[in-house]
């Protein structure tokens, strides 16, 4: 945890004129990075420090242009200030805010909410400042592996160097079979953890964290959705029948399992890269791997 006055010169450098004794912290969520809530001057911020390992894994500029073309469209909060350069963002505080969770998204209205605000995410056509390759992600998050020294798990009945290797190939494999079923490039959020999910007091759903943000398919959102969250058929169901307003590609569920493998497999990565740095996330990364093995298997 950052001291106090860390974070309020952080604060300070963007608000100069702000006096210490006058600034109230908070400490709130963030799995990734360091939040707080800043109580200055009647106002109400939040103030949003990466945490360790982003060098490499976040382009800031492409963030920056992606939530502004999403406060645009009124799906994230209004931002105050954004640094390019160390990725140090300030935003409008939502009063009475309800951060979801695993079991809350699958409110029934929130379910409707959700689906529709990646709707309308995705059929707005814009065009965010880059493109999110997942192929691409997880070869940059293979170079920034053996650059820190780190290794990827082995399954369980893993014994050697080149099984891994088999299990690589396999998932970068997975490119082929995707561009033979056709990929369709919308703008995309891409990280559909619960808590990036940000519900104010009137009800209205905000969609915050555009760290991976870029354009990639729909259907990678939606695997990441449902995957995040654990969700339950009749959740998956609500959601897919929303989105898609009743008429549901034959092969949905084939393309969320494949997405869903190439995710848990790329966060797995980046547990990895964030371990090397000093951060520890427990079994999350182990977890994530193994259950990209099983549903490989599955598929």
């Amino acid at each position: 945890m950052l001291k106090s006055e860390v974070v309020i010169d952080y604060f300070r450098q963007i608000i100069p004129e702000a006096k210490p004794d006058s600034i109230v912290l908070e400490r709130v969520g963030g799995m990734s990075n360091i939040n707080y809530k800043i109580c200055y001057n009647g106002l109400n911020y939040v103030l949003r420090i990466p945490g360790n390992g982003a060098e490499g894994m976040v382009e800031r500029e492409n963030e920056e242009l992606n939530s502004l073309l999403a406060q645009d469209m009124g799906i994230h909060p209004p931002i105050v200030y954004f640094n390019r350069k160390t990725g140090i963002k300030l935003v409008e505080y939502i009063e009475d805010a309800e951060t979801l969770s695993q079991k809350t998204i699958q409110d029934g209205d929130n379910l409707w909410q959700i689906a529709s605000i990646y709707k309308k995410l995705h059929n707005s056509h814009v065009r965010e400042r880059n493109d999110f390759n997942i192929f691409h992600e997880i070869d940059k998050y293979n170079y920034l592996m053996e650059k820190a020294g780190a290794k990827m798990y082995q399954s369980y009945n893993e014994d050697s160097h080149s099984q891994c290797s088999n299990y690589y190939a396999e998932i970068i494999g997975l490119e082929h079979k995707l561009n033979k079923m056709g990929i369709d490039l919308r703008p995309c959020h891409n990280d559909g953890v619960p808590e990036n999910f940000i519900k104010d007091r009137s009800g209205k759903i905000y969609l915050i964290d555009w760290e991976y943000s870029g354009m990639n398919d729909p259907s990678a959102e939606l695997a990441a959705l449902f995957l995040e969250s654990e969700f339950t058929d009749e959740s998956r169901r609500i959601v897919l029948d929303n989105y898609y307003e009743g008429k549901v590609p034959r092969d949905t569920d084939e393309r969320i399992l494949i997405y869903q493998i190439l995710w848990d497999y790329l966060w797995a990565q980046w547990t990895i890269i964030k371990e090397a740095k000093g951060d520890d996330f427990g079994n999350y990364g182990r977890m994530r791997y193994n259950r990209a093995m099983n549903n490989l298997k599955l598929l």
